[in-house]
C-alpha cells in the first residue's frame, strides 16, 4: 500500500573509490541510503541535503546531486507501508562523517560485496547494482 502524501529522498553516495555509504537507524535492522522523509511542498533536494548535513554532517552543493530512479520503497520508519522515493546519485570527497545520535552506523561498503548487516530491499536490489553496473561490473 502506497500513502497518499508520504514521500521520502534519498542519497546514493559514492565516495572517490567507488563504495557507497549506507546507515543504520538505531532500533533497526537493516542498513539503507540516508535519506529523509518530506512534505508534500518540500523540495526533494534540498530536504535531502538538509538531513545529510543533521544527520551525517555531509555538506555537498545542489550542483553535485543527479536524480535517479527510485520508484516506491519501503518507508524506513514503518517497513509496512511503502511511499514515493526520489533519489539523487552524487560523489562524496569526505573526510569525515559525523552521525547524529539516532544514526547507530554509517559505512563505506563495496557495492560488488558489501559485507556489512542486512540490507534494505532499495539499497540490496536497486541502488547497489546500479552502482556496480555504473562502475562497469
Amino acid at each position: 500500500m502506497i500513502l497518499s502524501g508520504s514521500r521520502q529522498a534519498i542519497a546514493a553516495l559514492n565516495d572517490r573509490d567507488g563504495r557507497v555509504l549506507v546507515i543504520r537507524r538505531r532500533n533497526t535492522g537493516f542498513f539503507t541510503q540516508p535519506g529523509t522523509m518530506i512534505g508534500p511542498d518540500d523540495d526533494p533536494l534540498d530536504a535531502l541535503r538538509a538531513a545529510l548535513w543533521r544527520d551525517l554532517g555531509i555538506s555537498l552543493p545542489r550542483t553535485a546531486f543527479a536524480p535517479c530512479e527510485c520508484g516506491a520503497t519501503w518507508e524506513p520508519s514503518n517497513p509496512s507501508r511503502m511511499t514515493p522515493t526520489t533519489g539523487f546519485a552524487a560523489v562524496a570527497i569526505l573526510s569525515e562523517i559525523t552521525p547524529a545520535d539516532h544514526i547507530a552506523e554509517a559505512v563505506w561498503i563495496n557495492p560488488a560485496d558489501p559485507h556489512v548487516g542486512p540490507l534494505a530491499p532499495l539499497t540490496e536490489n536497486t541502488i547497489l547494482p546500479r552502482v556496480v553496473d555504473a562502475m562497469g561490473g
